[in-house]
């Protein structure tokens, strides 16, 4: 059994993300829809269909429901029930669940999956449906005429105690934690009926109508909260994302869970290696699961990037240590080296099914070195941009390429490729006599290529009238131009450090309409290079974000704004996105208890490290420049990986979030669970 909503006195703050905010925004929890899966012997004997979300569970029975709270197992019973109701399950779903573990001969292959389990006639003229909706357990009492209300009785068995809050909901606490059943719905011919629960034993409640017509059918619709993380028994990350058409939100990561559902039609159904990269397309317009696919060989594989073509083709990049990664399409290198990490580029086309949907994938990297693809980007044409770190001597680079030839023990690495031509377009070694990390690629409306690095090379190659030509700090960002209408040194027309006297990196990259860039990342400089305009000019804590607007086109005016953000403590910002509006969006890690927040659905500090959601508005200095900031997470680990705006100002977030043993706060299905916050 995993993680159900807490609240009451001991609440954990992602399940409270309903809440109105001043500013008009308000937050919830995208929640994969709760899908009942058939019971063909991956659950106990007991046990007819269960559902998941993240570690949540469950269990319908046939003598009624089982769930999670805090660290003790509640059974729901109806009292004096017809424990031979039939049960059928309804509305049969794409997805199919696979548990591939131990012998094969102990495998649960293409199990189904189903929106909504009906209990018929557990009382006399009642049946009762559970489903989900919004990420929430909800099962209603459905009434024919003449049927008995009074007759509907619960019993929370395994319960400490049950109570009624001041709202009328039902308080379940059991296991050192807390669970609320909200106050139920009563329809009648679409028009609610007045109604409430009522204490009838230890443990046990009822329902008590108002006036209503004994003739017509009737609803009792009550509501379980329940939680929100995508995930099961093991690690899984959610590590980038992005905002495709019609509301889908495509997400990549990596996860070793064997439990996790795909979809019918995906790419590969089913885990190969120790770690699988997945690509998810969540609807947003209704929360259902779109896609959901495997990608991997037989070792560790790990998507690390990702971005959508003009078709709504999903472009991917990660590492992977697997020979067998799946090749396709005119790939550049069709083997892997077996000794070493490998960066990975694929295209998966989600409108195709099975192995069609894998229209392109190819391996990235020499046979001397490692590599690691940080970042990748798709223009108009199709052609992929890429971004990472490489320490092969022999990375396949082309002829007309700024540098052919590794400088230092680590070099970062451009690479563009055309997934209808196995010929590279473009790829380039870029570093100094030192380490150089290539971090974050976007591509501008003028088809040059604008790039961040992190390097402590004081030999970094610059070009261009630079804002600095030399390393100021231990780690300083690299920001670079690159021509591939150009060759050789022409190629690169622009590049120069940026930051401090101590350390920084940069994690985030994006470009306004003009094309000018757009930074974050952390510092631990104190004179890292900020505005006058800033809403801090001086940090505030050991290690602080940075987000910052830079426009090499004009050298002499390089600096367009930048500032720190952060508490007393430490912050990371790991993506950032403008809104259209002058906005900017950006999202990370915080440590800090003091953040001060805007509009926050989580408005205080969950005593963990935590994410954050953060928008500013550059120009207006101080705290009046900040227009949104919001914690998100309780204790244990909580991080933002990607951040993205959609057309009418709703904010996605993505990240993952990690918790080992229970706590007052809850607790996941594994080691880590994915998740996704969207804030309207």
């Amino acid at each position: 059994m995993g993680h159900l909503s807490r609240f009451g006195c001991l609440v954990w703050a992602s399940c409270v993300l309903a809440s109105a905010a001043p500013n008009g925004a308000k937050s919830v929890v995208a929640k994969l829809p709760l899908r009942f899966e058939e019971n063909r012997g991956q659950f106990g004997k007991d046990v007819r269909y269960a559902a998941r979300s993240g570690g949540s569970s469950l269990f319908l029975t046939n003598t009624g429901a089982a769930f999670q709270t805090g660290t003790r197992q509640v059974n729901l019973r109806l009292v004096h029930a017809n424990n031979a109701a039939r049960i059928e399950a309804l509305e049969p779903i794409a997805a199919k669940t696979n548990y591939l573990v131990g012998k094969r001969s102990q495998w649960h292959t293409d199990i189904a999956n189903y929106a909504r389990v009906r209990y018929h006639g557990v009382y006399p003229g009642v049946d009762v449906v559970y489903y989900g909706n919004q990420g929430q357990i909800e099962y209603d009492f459905e009434l024919q005429p003449g049927a008995n209300p009074d007759a509907v009785r619960m019993e929370f068995q395994g319960a400490e105690s049950l109570g009624l809050t001041p709202e009328g909901d039902l308080a379940i606490c059991a296991g050192g934690a807390q669970t609320i059943q909200k106050k139920p719905v009563i329809l009648q011919d679409g028009r609610r009926i007045a109604g409430r629960y009522t204490l009838t034993a230890r443990n046990e409640a009822g329902v008590v109508l108002d006036q209503y017509d004994p003739t017509r059918p009737l609803v009792i619709d009550p509501v379980l909260l329940y939680s929100a993380y995508w995930g099961s028994s093991l690690a899984d990350q959610i590590t980038a994302m992005k905002l495709g058409p019609k509301g889908l939100l495509y997400m990549v990561g990596s996860t070793n869970s064997y439990e996790n559902l795909t979809t019918d039609g995906a790419y590969q159904d089913h885990i190969v290696g120790l770690v699988e990269a997945f690509l998810m397309i969540l609807d947003t317009t209704n929360y259902q699961l779109k896609y959901l696919t495997y990608l991997g060989g037989s070792n560790n594989d790990i998507a690390t990037a990702l971005d959508i073509d003009p078709n709504g083709v999903a472009v991917i990049a990660g590492t992977t240590t697997s020979t067998d990664f799946p090749v396709a399409g005119p790939a550049v290198l069709t083997t892997g080296a077996a000794t070493t990490v490998d960066a990975f580029v694929a295209k998966i086309d989600p409108s195709l099914s099975g192995t069609d949907a894998l229209i392109y994938s190819t391996f990235l990297g020499g046979g001397t070195g490692l590599e690691a693809a940080n970042g990748i980007t798709v223009d108009k044409n199709g052609y992929m941009y890429v971004i990472g770190t490489t320490r092969s001597t022999d990375f396949p680079t082309t002829g007309n390429a700024y540098a052919q030839v590794l400088y230092g023990p680590q070099d970062a690495f451009i690479t563009v490729l055309d997934p209808n031509n196995a010929a590279l377009v473009y790829s380039t070694y870029m570093g100094g006599e030192l380490d150089d990390d290539g971090r974050a690629i976007a591509v501008g409306t003028d088809g040059k290529i604008y790039y961040a690095a992190s390097t402590n090379s004081t030999q970094f190659p610059m070009e261009g009238a630079g804002y600095r030509q030399t390393l100021q700090g231990a780690v300083d960002v690299v920001i670079g131009v690159i021509d591939i209408t150009q060759a050789n040194a022409a190629s690169m027309p622009y590049s120069t450090y940026f930051g401090g006297s101590d350390l920084e990196e940069v994690r985030g990259i994006a470009l306004d309409a003009n094309n000018q860039v757009i930074l974050t990342g952390y510092t631990f400089s104190a004179d890292f290079p900020i505005t006058s305009n800033a809403i801090r000019r001086t940090p505030a804590g050991n290690g602080d974000v940075f987000v910052s607007i830079v426009n090499p086109s004009t050298p002499s005016n390089f600096v367009q704004y930048s500032t720190y953000f952060g508490g007393n403590q430490g912050e990371v910002a790991y993506s950032v996105k403008p809104d259209g509006k002058g906005n900017i969006y950006f999202t990370g890690y915080t440590l800090s208890p003091n953040l001060f927040t805007v509009g926050a659905p989580q408005p205080g500090y969950g005593k963990g490290i935590n994410m954050f959601v953060a928008a500013i508005r550059p120009g207006v200095p101080g705290n009046a420049g900040i227009i949104f900031c919001t914690y998100l997470g309780a204790t244990a680990t909580y991080v933002g990986n990607a951040v993205d705006i959609g057309p009418d100002g709703t904010i996605y977030a993505a990240g993952y979030g990690q918790s080992g043993l229970p706590s007052a706060n809850g607790y996941f299905g594994g080691v880590s669970d994915g998740y996704v916050v969207i804030m309207q």
